[in-house]
């Protein structure tokens, strides 16, 4: 019986220790993702211009992704506009105050059964494989241990964003 608590014990802090580590590695990747985030807005067009006093809003059904992104992300401003992160129930809420609306692998099955059509003026960003194809705008993916993104920029357009062509000679440029 000892045996068995001492290896139950040794199973349960190998597993926090685990769990730990991949939550932090998940949070860091995350903050990576929000800087991309940041960047895409400081080089997108928008076709409605925001006052001082108005929000630019990155949202996501994902409380994990919000979280790192306030992290990563306070006190940034975009054009003079203060930077907000805002977690959204898809079908339950109204993406209206959203500028960018970040799809995580853990909510692609959310956002595809969401039946959301009209995102006009809103950056539809995500990560899983099909993702451009499913409709998103830009996508990122892991190369060499590296995070990458591509993009689709005839969809961005067909929405009403521009991106700056500085932003397109660093993606992966994909057509439909």
């Amino acid at each position: 019986m000892l045996k068995f608590k001492g290896l139950l014990h040794s199973l349960t802090i190998t597993f926090v220790l685990l769990f730990s580590t991949n939550s932090s590695a998940m949070e860091k990747e995350y903050m990576l993702k929000a800087g991309f985030l940041y960047n895409f807005a400081r080089f997108g067009q928008w076709p409605v211009q925001l006052n001082e006093s108005e929000y630019f809003t990155i949202c996501s059904p994902d409380k994990s992704f919000i979280y790192a992104a306030n992290v990563a992300l306070k006190n940034r401003t975009i054009k003079h506009s203060p930077l907000q992160s805002l977690h959204v129930v898809l079908n339950e809420v109204s993406l209206e105050p959203c500028n960018i609306l970040f799809i995580t692998s853990d909510t692609i099955t959310d956002w595809q059964k969401s039946q959301l059509t009209s995102y006009h003026n809103i950056m539809i960003v995500g990560e899983s494989a099909e993702f451009i194809k499913s409709g998103g705008h830009i996508r990122f993916f892991l190369s060499s241990g590296k995070i990458r993104f591509e993009i689709d920029p005839q969809k961005l357009k067909d929405s009403g964003i521009t991106m700056s062509s500085k932003v397109l000679r660093l993606a992966r440029v994909v057509n439909r």
